[in-house]
């Protein structure tokens, strides 16, 4: 064969491009391997913890010169604390670094902690205190022996907003937390004031006590935790308090008096009780006793139809002033707070992940620059979906935040009022071409400057 001028140039760029181009490096994880392991394809890690630590360890020994990817084979990573990434766990621009899914092979990063060694309740005083269409049909599991012991519940209550701690789901879907009325609500009659009289529309007292326009309270006397939700005075704001008294006799309710507060009310608004033993009376309602670390649930199927999870670990991924890593192709799901929280840093990406089932937000960004959620599922969210805020007001210097061609839909089931689909804040970031349904008010909220807000449907 006679080589041409043209075809040796050829070679030599191909071999040149070849000789130069950085080796890239593979790390891999499985739920069948062991972080004793070396992380190869044949000899995986088990967590994305570890993983972590030895991309720090190679870059410190100075043998990462490429491209890094973390490849996860499929199947469910839980989660027993949040995964915290610093500026040590940066890429660059020409070496960035990638924690993905293998392709074609679902992989679930759980914040939760499955429940199992269910059994019928047969307590005499539990039984006595659930209603009768409940004997039977609710099942009592153990957190505490299961090695769960944050039993945090609501917390955090204010206007539009209260956190709702530890969750439960089912069959990859939040349960309700047992309450009254199942549906709707109940209603002020009248508004009382420090002396226990009717008086206006709208009554300020320490103690916020009004009048019933429903009996059942009068059951729930000697309960304790009972949480009222209600739109207390307006009907664009909501609030989430303690039950402190009932009186039977007369539906009286008040809440519990604190130093210095007082509760407004008014006359015809609504509400409904949460966290109610009492109440757990239909398939999907269900119950944590604090006292004893017993989980009550009223299953919606038979419970060996699915999988039974309560959230544990708060914020999973925790990005502070990391830069040039992308997560691709990850199911992230079942935790308190928000899946991914991202403070400074640079061109951290979310792309095509699922995000679902967190008590917060999907996706929380504040500061740094040009971070994107490109491509995601977000559904099933306690407040809202995806919050981007970056950028210098003063010089008007753009984040360049954006969220792009993403579905998010069924957001704010935890707090309806003021939880956007996409919140943007600060200057120059952007909400393109996402599709938006079934959020209760606000599909996207802004505030500030230079934003771009376009093709979305």
């Amino acid at each position: 064969m006679v080589l041409t001028t043209e075809t040796c140039l050829l070679v030599f760029l191909a071999c040149y491009s070849a000789w130069s181009a950085p080796a890239a490096t593979t790390l891999f994880v499985a739920t069948s391997g062991n972080d004793a392991n070396l992380g190869t394809a044949k000899k995986p890690f088990a967590t994305i913890e570890r993983a972590r630590d030895e991309l720090r360890r190679l870059k410190k020994a100075g043998r990462v010169a490429g491209p890094v990817s973390v490849e996860f084979a499929g199947g469910v990573y839980e989660l027993r604390r949040p995964v915290e990434f610093t500026a040590e766990d940066s890429g660059t621009a020409a070496c960035p670094v990638e924690y993905r899914a293998r392709k074609g092979q679902d992989v679930r990063i759980v914040g939760g902690k499955r429940v199992n060694g269910w059994k019928p309740v047969t307590d005499p005083a539990t039984l006595k205190r659930l209603p009768a269409a409940a004997h039977g049909k609710v099942f009592q599991a153990d957190l505490k022996a299961l090695g769960v012991t944050d039993l945090q519940g609501i917390n955090s209550p204010q206007s539009y907003q209260s956190d709702p701690g530890l969750e439960l789901f089912f069959q990859d879907k939040p349960m309700t937390l047992a309450r009254y009325p199942n549906e709707g609500y109940m209603h002020l009659e009248a508004a009382l004031d420090a002396n226990g009289q009717p008086k206006g529309n709208i009554v300020t007292t320490p103690e916020g006590k009004f009048v019933c326009d429903d009996a059942r309270p009068g059951r729930w006397v000697g309960e304790q935790g009972i949480w009222l939700h209600g739109f207390w005075v307006r009907d664009w704001a909501d609030l989430r308090i303690p039950l402190g008294s009932v009186d039977a006799a007369t539906r009286t309710l008040s809440f519990p008096a604190e130093q210095g507060r007082t509760y407004s009310v008014r006359k015809g608004q609504w509400f409904y009780a949460e966290n109610v033993l009492p109440e757990l009376d239909s398939p999907g309602e269900w119950y944590l006793d604090r006292e004893t670390s017993l989980l009550y649930f009223w299953p919606t199927a038979s419970l060996s139809f699915g999988t039974v999870a309560v959230s544990v670990a708060r914020d999973l991924l925790q990005l502070t002033d990391v830069s040039h890593v992308t997560f691709r192709h990850l199911l992230i799901e079942a935790g308190r707070g928000s899946a991914v929280v991202i403070k400074g840093g640079s061109d951290v990406r979310v792309v095509g992940c699922t995000l679902r089932n967190m008590g917060n937000w999907a996706v929380k960004v504040y500061g740094g620059t040009k971070h994107g959620v490109i491509g995601c599922d977000v559904y099933q969210i306690g407040q809202g979906g995806i919050h981007l805020e970056g950028g210098d007001r003063k010089t008007l210097t753009p984040a360049g935040h954006s969220a792009d061609n993403n579905h998010i839909h069924h957001t704010a089931r935890w707090d309806p009022v003021y939880q956007q689909a996409i919140a943007l804040y600060g200057v120059g970031n952007r909400a393109t071409h996402n599709l938006i349904d079934n959020v209760p008010h606000i599909a996207i909220g802004f505030s500030h400057n230079d934003m771009t807000i376009e093709y979305n449907e």
